[in-house]
């Protein structure tokens, strides 16, 4: 249960990051994240779904504090972090961590596992030695490694066990918000319920706001509260996630919630294929930039775009013709 107090906000951020001409690539202003407003209530977990190089990644990073925004205001405890004292900040930054996709290059190979967990703990000058070696056993212990692993390396381990260990360094400074950018996608299939139920069942035991970050939306509606659909650097659609997946209210999660592997039967959907391929960040397409791919693309969707509105409520989405498509 939430007591729906607002720990992490983001209010009109954007990101962009600017590309110089390269042999490959032509110079341009790529644009990451657009104007992208959310909030994360103290106890939830808040989906973020949507394509490769749709910008959920770079929003997550945005959000635990890695990565700064060229535009808008990340809140947390409702202050602006870039108004935040230096104490203030490391304390945000220690209450924020952040588990990465890749359990490979995620964990510096020459250190010892024991070493990566208590670093976190070294860094802040938390305890003993002694105490520090108690804590990251104890840790370790709880999202089921040995102790007696501690003095390993990380290409010793599998990546399911790579991945409990990027969990164990998250947890040790005893943080208020993990934001896991895609922790199972690199995964073997038998092993990503295992991690999944893993960050549940920490959640619950340190009473954890938790960011997930994921193109499986089969993987949120098992895990959010929330799903948050972004296309382009953008949300297009925001919801709680049984709502979602009762009735969307936008054309690319209608398209993406189409594409979730299901059991066939006769009265089964089609599947809502796509037109065309993703549009390039570095050019945008003006007006709704769902529209070169939308199926129902109307002459106003080419030229103006629809903001993201409260279509029902708690239920948003930018979609010009959500009430006629959707809601009829």
């Amino acid at each position: 249960m939430t007591d729906s107090q607002t720990i992490l906000s983001a209010v009109d951020v954007s990101k962009r990051f600017t590309l110089k001409r390269t042999p490959a690539a032509t110079a341009g202003i790529l644009t990451a994240v657009d104007k992208v407003t959310l909030e994360l209530t103290r106890g939830q977990t808040m989906g973020i779904a949507g394509e490769s190089g749709c910008g959920k990644s770079t929003l997550g990073k945005i959000l635990s504090g890695l990565m700064q925004p060229n535009q808008g205001k990340i809140r947390y405890m409702g202050e602006d972090l870039a108004e935040m004292s230096p104490d203030a900040y490391r304390k945000f930054r220690l209450q924020t961590q952040m588990i990465f996709q890749d359990p490979f290059s995620s964990l510096n190979p020459r250190m010892r596992i024991g070493d990566i967990i208590a670093e976190p703990l070294v860094v802040t000058r938390s305890g003993s030695a002694a105490t520090r070696r108690s804590a990251v056993e104890t840790l370790m212990a709880t999202v089921g490694l040995s102790p007696e692993f501690y003095d390993r390396f990380p290409h010793e381990f599998s990546g399911g066990q790579r991945q409990r260990i990027g969990i164990a360094r998250a947890l040790a400074p005893s943080p208020a918000i993990i934001v896991a950018d895609e922790p199972v996608s690199a995964l073997d299939v038998s092993i990503q319920a295992q991690i999944i139920n893993l960050l549940l069942e920490m959640k619950e035991a340190y009473n954890l706001s938790l960011v997930f970050i994921s193109h499986d939306l089969s993987v949120l509606r098992h895990v959010c509260d929330w799903i948050s659909i972004m296309y382009l650097g953008s949300i297009v659609e925001r919801a709680p996630a049984h709502l979602l997946f009762q009735r969307c209210l936008h054309p690319y999660s209608e398209a993406l919630l189409a594409a979730v592997p299901r059991i066939s039967t006769i009265d089964s959907p089609q599947p809502v294929l796509l037109k065309d391929d993703l549009p390039s960040p570095l050019a945008i397409p003006s007006g709704c930039r769902f529209h070169t791919r939308c199926r129902y693309a109307r002459d106003i969707c080419k030229h103006e775009a629809p903001d993201l509105e409260w279509k029902r409520p708690d239920h948003q989405a930018a979609c010009h013709f959500s009430e006629e498509l959707f809601l009829s």
